[in-house]
């Protein structure tokens, strides 16, 4: 169908019209005319198509080749943002907002197969349209890792520049705390690089923790900061800790956990040294045990045989349809070029560490989800030396990384869970 020009309703669009490429379009369509139809709905509101439209309007043209779309909001959003991914003008910044709002609408790997019925047209998932932009899947991650972390007021002063079209950069901002970013940018002054800005803010960071503790004369090398993973992750460098070693939140639910991953697990595993290692305490359904397996085994890490801690203190209830279970699982991740075990102590070196779990004995000293201090030595002995840097992203009451300063490392935590940092201040450890 043929629809004129001056009908088509041409509301706020989520790129910039780029005069260049509408001059090369009317030049191509002067020669061969218009091969593919613009997109409109009934109302002849535009989906897609509006560099075309003014390739037309720059040609004098009256009318234009339009086909009709029926579809939802949803759907015609959706429209609006495939056409422009398909495009090979948008920086990695402005594929990182399209990827980003794509999931919102229909999933990434999950939910993201709804289709359209109307006029035959079906709306691609997002996987599909990654494949189609050569994108791989830990790309798209990365770009709208980006996206959804950058604030808005950096994002637009970085739109025009050259980082907001280079991923190493977007990624340094995006793992900065919204203040940090604000205080990056305000030290790039055009000579400047960005990592130098980063570099002198993190210096500021740390110069401010310390007389933190200078003035409130804490002596302890276990810090937990009252904060969510993503924010404390920010506050280390690439490759700069020695053990990451965390109890996150478990989840039997397999639409949640993905996403959940998404936030930390690859950060977090970025921190780490090549020589480094990592433990993962995680729970026994297998549906976790999956979903964290396909997560780590995209990485450069390798997956050992889980340890297992195993426990008879807390038996429970009679059973009566299924056993009770009395282990949880730990993942161990290492590289090559990973320091080699401690294994001074070989009594302790199995895979399988049968030590008692904490219980309410412990008064207001314990935490519904706590570690036993044993295992916490035994897994900090065996990996690290003095001197090493620990994290634990998820550090409830503390266990990891009291027990790491006590042997004389360095130790950061966070939690974002009020009633598990009171309990780790009670314990001794330093509050931020």
């Amino acid at each position: 169908m043929n629809i004129n020009i001056n009908e088509i309703v041409i509301n706020s669009r989520k790129r910039k019209l780029n005069q260049d490429k509408v001059k090369e379009l009317a030049e191509s369509m002067k020669l061969i005319g218009q091969l593919e139809p613009i997109m409109i709905t009934s109302d002849n509101v535009l989906l897609a198509g509006w560099h075309r439209v003014e390739a037309a309007k720059l040609l004098g043209w009256e009318e234009i080749k339009a086909e009709l779309f029926e579809g939802n909001e949803l759907e015609r959003e959706l429209v609006e943002i495939d056409e422009n991914l398909m495009r090979n003008d948008l920086t990695v910044l402005e594929q990182g907002e399209h990827l980003a709002r794509r999931q919102e609408l229909v999933g990434f790997g999950r939910g993201g197969d709804r289709r359209s019925n109307y006029n035959d047209y079906s709306l691609k998932t997002t996987s599909e349209i990654a494949k189609e932009i050569g994108l791989s899947e830990q790309s798209v991650y990365k770009r709208m890792q980006a996206a959804r972390n950058i604030v808005p007021e950096v994002k637009e002063a970085i739109r025009d520049t050259e980082i907001a079209n280079s991923t190493t950069q977007l990624l340094q901002l995006a793992r900065l705390t919204p203040d940090k970013q604000i205080e990056v940018m305000n030290y790039l002054d055009g000579e400047k690089p960005l990592s130098k800005a980063i570099q002198e803010s993190k210096k500021r960071l740390i110069e401010q923790v310390q007389e933190e503790r200078r003035n409130t004369k804490e002596i302890t090398r276990a810090t937990i900061y009252h904060d969510d993973c993503y924010n404390f992750l920010n506050r280390f460098e690439s490759k700069s800790v020695d053990l990451l070693i965390t109890d996150p939140p478990y989840s039997t639910d397999v639409k949640d956990l993905p996403e959940f991953l998404d936030k930390w697990l690859y950060d977090a595993l970025d921190k780490v040294k090549d020589t480094g290692r990592v433990f993962i305490c995680i729970g026994a359904y297998p549906i976790e045990i999956y979903t964290y397996l396909k997560y780590l085994l995209k990485t450069d890490w390798i997956v050992d045989n889980p340890l297992v801690w195993t426990y008879r203190n807390t038996l429970g209830q009679t059973p009566k349809m299924k056993y009770n279970l009395n282990y949880q699982l730990i993942i161990h991740l290492y590289k090559e070029t990973s320091n080699p075990l401690d294994n001074r102590i070989t009594n302790e070196m199995f895979s399988v560490q049968d030590i008692n779990a904490p219980d309410g004995r412990l008064g207001d000293r314990f935490y519904k989800w706590q570690k036993p201090d044993l295992l916490a030595e035994r897994l900090i002995n065996h990996t690290t030396k003095e001197g090493d840097t620990i994290i634990d992203p998820f550090a409830g009451c503390g266990t990891f990384i009291l027990k790491a300063s006590e042997f004389n490392r360095t130790a950061y935590g966070c939690d974002i869970d009020i009633e598990a940092i009171n309990i780790a201040k009670k314990r001794g450890c330093y509050v931020v």
